[in-house]
């Protein structure tokens, strides 16, 4: 069963080939008619994979951020944490004893501006 192919058939595949291999068919007039498509089909491809490659690197750039602010945010709040111990009272008596401070057993005595009379 195989396939038959004519002579006549088999010398116009030879010679397609031979005009390829010579480069006889770039100056048909159809190829030179379509060229202007051509061309502009394949501008649009490479807008697209600029486009395609553009995006890609700015979901990464996006993401590096994302990270980057998730650290930052984390950092914030332990800091702020850490703030918010030290101002407790307890806190604030334990490093003063350690300065040799010690809290006044005494209620703070009110200063009044002497009158003029």
């Amino acid at each position: 069963m195989g396939v038959k192919v004519s002579k006549k058939r088999l010398k116009q595949s030879g010679n397609a080939v031979k005009e390829v291999l010579r480069g006889s068919f770039i100056g048909h007039p159809v190829i030179i008619r379509n060229l202007p498509f051509a061309l502009y089909v394949t501008v649009l491809s490479l807008v697209a994979i600029w486009s395609a490659h553009r995006a890609e690197s700015r979901v990464r750039e996006i993401s590096k951020k994302v990270v980057l602010l998730n650290e930052l945010e984390s950092e914030y709040l332990e800091a702020k944490s850490n703030l918010m111990k030290m101002g407790t009272e307890s806190s604030v008596r334990q490093r003063s004893q350690a300065l040799g401070l010690v809290p006044s057993h005494r209620a703070p005595a009110r200063i009044s501006p002497a009158s003029d009379e």
